[in-house]
C-alpha cells in the first residue's frame, strides 16, 4: 500500500518537485491548460448587527460610519460599541477638556465650542496657611475669608474691600452663612470663639461660650460644630445641647437641608439625618459608608442627593476623590441613603483630588477638583442626561472650597490662591476624544474618510480632527498615534479628508483653536468611515490523483494506486481545519477544507496525457510568511527543527 510523503520524509519538498503541504503531507499541484491554480479573496459579507444611531450614520455608500453630533451625555465612555451600553452611549464620549458640552439650553441650536476662561481677581490673594477660607453671598454682595479678614465685593466680583468686623484679635474665620440679609460668622483661635453678625455695615457679637467652627443655615435656623459636636442654633443667643456627637477626634465637613430632613456629612465615614421635630433638631438616622471612604461635602437637587467623599492613600502621597448619587429613603422611620451610586472617581498620583464643595442649579450640580500642581477644575454633573464632564478652569493647584453663581456668571474660592469668577473670553484651545469604535467585531477595518461640520469658521480661529487606531490613545491627548486629518482655519459646512488606518478600533479627538478672545468656532459633527476588509481567501488547486510520479531531473515512475490513496486522505480532510502551505507563490492559510472535487469532467485533457485530478477548495485567513532557510548550521534548526524549504 503507497503512502503519502510527509515534510518529515523529505528535507527540501520544492526540489523534490512537491508544490504544496496540507497539514504535513506533501502533495503535487496538476496545473496546466484549463487546470488553474487560483487564490482570490472572498466576497466580504454585510455585517448583521445595525449600529447607525445618528443621520450622519446612513449612507448610500459602501462601508459603515461612525459619527457623534450630541456629547451632552458626558465623558468617561472607552468603548462606543459595547453589549453592555446604554441608549445614552451616543452622547457619551471618553475625555474633554475646554470644551462646552452641555449646551442644549443656550436657546440655540446644538453645538460643542469653547468654555469660558476664569481669572483671578485682584486683591483677593489668599495667605492662609490651613485655608481657613469662606465663601458666602447675601443678596447680590460676595463675601470671602482669609484667615481673620473678611472682604466684601458689590460688583460681581470684579474688585473687594476688606471689612472692619470687630473680631476677637487673634481669631481666625472658620465659617460664614447667609440667611437673609444678615451674614453669620463663626471665628475661633482654637481654646475660644465666637458667632457674629455683619449687616452691611455693623459687626455684632451674639456668642462667645465656645470654641464654634462651621456654621450652616438650614430650614430658618442654625447649624454650628464645636469640636466633635453638631448643635442646633437659634440665630441669636442659645445653642442647644448636641444634636450629634462623633467620637473623639472627629468632625463634622458639611450640612445641606435636602427637604424631609438635613444631612449632615462627618469624617467618622458616615452621613447623619437629622430631623426637625417641632422646632428641636433631632437625630434621625445615619448612612455609613464603604471602609475608609469619609463623606466631605453633600448637596440635594431635584429630589436626589449628591456626595463627594475622599479616600487616603498614605503609600502613594495621594487622596483618591469620589462623587456619588442616592436616594433619601424612610426605614422604620429613620431616614437613610439608599442606592447609591458612583459617578466618578478622581485617582492621580501625588494629588489631592478630594471634592470639598457641591453647588447646584436648576439643571446641573458643580464640584471642584485639585488635578495637579498647578491646574484645578470645575466638573459640572448634567441632570438631563446624567452626565459628568470637565467644565471651568482655574490656573491654580489648590482645593476648591466654595462655588456660586453670580449674574450668571460662576465664581469659586481657591485654597491657597484666591477668588476666581468666569469672564466672557473663550480658552485659546480645548479638546475633545472620543470612545473607541470598533462596530462589534474584532476584525480589522480599513478606515478611509474623516469628516467635520462647522458653523462659520471666524479668522484666528481653527478646528482640528485627528484619528487614531491604537486604543490607548485615549489616555493621552498628546500620545504620538494621533494623526491630523483635518484642519479647518475658514469656511463652513462639512469637509472631509482622506484617512488610511487599518485597525480593529478607531477614535477620533477634536481639537477647537482661537486666539480671539471673544470668538469661537462651532462644531455640530464628526465622523469617520469604515470599509471592511476581505479577511478570507478561497484558495482552489488542481491535484495530480496520478499513479504516475514525475520528478525533476528524473525518470518517471509509476506507484500502483497511489492516486487512490491521495484522493482518500483528501476526502478524509473535507470540513476539517488545516494548514495550506504553498511553496511558490510563498504562502500559509490556515482554514477549511470546503470542498473535493473528483472526477473532474467537462474539460479536454491534453492529447496523450494521463494524468487525473481532483480540485480542492480551502477558504481560511493567511498568515505569516517567513524567509526560506536555507542553512541549517543556525541556532536552534538543526537541533531543535527542521528545514522545510530547498
Amino acid at each position: 500500500m503507497p503512502r503519502i510523503p510527509t515534510i518529515g520524509d523529505v528535507l527540501n519538498p520544492k526540489r523534490k518537485g512537491y508544490d504544496f503541504r496540507i497539514d504535513d503531507f506533501l502533495f503535487r499541484a496538476a496545473v496546466g491548460p484549463n487546470r488553474q491554480m487560483t487564490i482570490e479573496s472572498s466576497d466580504v459579507r454585510g455585517q448583521e448587527i445595525d449600529v447607525r444611531q445618528n443621520a450622519e450614520d446612513f449612507t448610500r455608500n459602501l462601508g459603515r460610519i461612525y459619527s457623534r453630533n450630541d456629547f451632552s451625555g458626558g465623558s468617561n465612555l472607552d468603548i462606543a460599541h459595547s453589549r453592555n451600553g446604554s441608549q445614552s452611549d451616543i452622547q457619551r464620549f471618553w475625555d474633554s477638556k475646554g470644551i462646552e458640552v452641555f449646551g442644549k439650553d443656550r436657546g440655540t441650536s446644538y453645538d460643542v465650542q469653547l468654555l469660558h476662561t476664569t481669572e483671578l481677581t485682584t486683591g483677593t490673594e489668599f495667605s492662609s496657611t490651613d485655608d481657613d477660607n469662606a465663601l458666602a453671598i447675601v443678596g447680590t454682595d460676595i463675601y470671602i475669608s482669609d484667615d481673620n479678614v473678611l472682604k466684601k465685593s458689590t460688583d460681581g466680583g470684579a474688585s473687594f474691600s476688606t471689612i472692619s468686623t470687630g473680631l476677637t484679635a487673634g481669631y481666625h474665620i472658620k465659617g460664614l452663612a447667609a440667611h437673609g440679609d444678615l451674614l453669620y460668622i463663626t471665628a475661633n483661635n482654637g481654646s475660644a470663639g465666637e458667632i457674629e453678625t455683619w449687616d452691611g455695615s455693623t459687626s455684632t457679637q451674639k456668642m462667645s461660650a465656645a470654641v464654634y467652627d462651621k456654621i450652616f443655615s438650614v430650614k430658618g435656623k442654625f447649624l454650628v460644630t464645636i469640636g466633635n459636636a453638631i448643635h442646633q442654633y437659634d440665630g441669636n443667643t442659645t445653642v442647644s445641647s448636641a444634636v450629634v456627637t462623633l467620637p473623639s477626634g472627629q468632625t463634622f465637613t458639611d450640612v445641606a437641608d435636602v427637604g424631609a430632613v438635613i444631612l449632615a456629612t462627618a469624617t467618622d465615614g458616615r452621613i447623619y439625618a437629622i430631623k426637625d421635630v417641632t422646632g428641636t433638631f433631632t437625630a434621625n438616622g445615619q448612612t455609613e459608608l464603604s471602609s475608609n471612604e469619609i463623606p466631605t461635602c453633600v448637596e440635594e437637587v431635584q429630589g436626589e442627593i449628591f456626595y463627594g467623599t475622599k479616600e487616603i492613600q498614605t503609600s502613594a502621597s495621594k487622596v483618591i476623590g469620589r462623587l456619588y448619587r442616592a436616594r433619601l429613603v424612610a426605614s422604620d422611620n429613620l431616614y437613610v441613603l439608599a442606592n447609591q451610586q458612583l459617578i466618578k472617581e478622581w485617582n492621580i498620583n501625588s494629588v489631592t483630588a478630594q471634592p470639598m464643595t457641591l453647588f447646584s442649579t436648576r439643571d446641573s450640580v458643580y464640584t471642584g477638583i485639585k488635578e495637579s500642581a498647578s491646574e484645578s477644575y470645575l466638573w459640572r454633573y448634567y441632570l438631563p442626561t446624567a452626565g459628568i464632564a470637565r467644565d471651568l478652569e482655574f490656573a491654580a493647584g489648590g482645593l476648591i472650597k466654595g462655588i456660586n453663581k453670580v449674574n450668571e456668571k460662576l465664581v469659586a474660592i481657591v485654597g491657597g490662591s484666591g477668588f476666581y469668577k468666569e469672564t466672557d473670553n473663550f480658552e485659546a484651545e480645548g479638546y475633545l476624544i472620543t470612545a473607541a469604535a470598533d462596530f462589534f467585531t474584532a476584525e480589522k477595518k480599513q478606515f478611509v474618510e474623516a469628516q467635520l461640520e462647522t458653523s462659520n469658521i471666524a479668522s484666528g480661529t481653527s478646528v482640528e480632527l485627528h484619528v487614531s487606531d491604537n486604543l490607548e490613545s485615549i489616555n493621552d491627548k498628546d500620545d504620538s498615534n494621533w494623526d491630523l486629518a483635518l484642519n479647518l482655519i475658514s469656511g463652513e459646512g462639512t469637509v472631509s479628508a482622506q484617512t488610511n488606518k487599518v485597525s480593529r478600533y478607531i477614535t477620533m479627538k477634536l481639537v477647537i483653536k482661537s486666539s480671539v478672545l471673544d470668538t469661537t468656532p462651532k462644531v455640530q459633527a464628526i465622523q469617520t468611515r469604515a470599509l471592511a476588509r476581505p479577511e478570507l481567501v478561497v484558495v482552489q488547486i488542481p491535484i495530480n490523483l496520478s499513479d504516475r510520479v514525475e520528478r525533476p531531473f528524473r525518470k518517471p515512475i509509476t506507484v500502483k494506486n497511489l492516486g487512490e490513496t491521495i484522493y482518500q486522505s483528501l476526502k478524509d480532510k473535507e470540513g476539517s481545519s488545516v494548514t495550506l502551505e504553498l511553496f511558490d507563490p510563498a504562502e500559509v492559510i490556515r482554514g477549511v477544507v470546503e470542498s473535493i472535487s473528483y472526477p473532474i469532467t467537462g474539460q479536454l485533457a491534453e492529447v496523450g496525457s494521463v494524468t487525473q485530478y481532483a480540485n480542492i477548495t480551502i477558504r481560511g485567513t493567511r498568515q505569516e510568511v517567513y524567509g526560506t532557510v536555507t542553512s541549517g548550521n543556525i541556532y536552534a534548526v538543526n537541533s531543535f527543527a527542521r528545514v522545510r524549504f530547498g
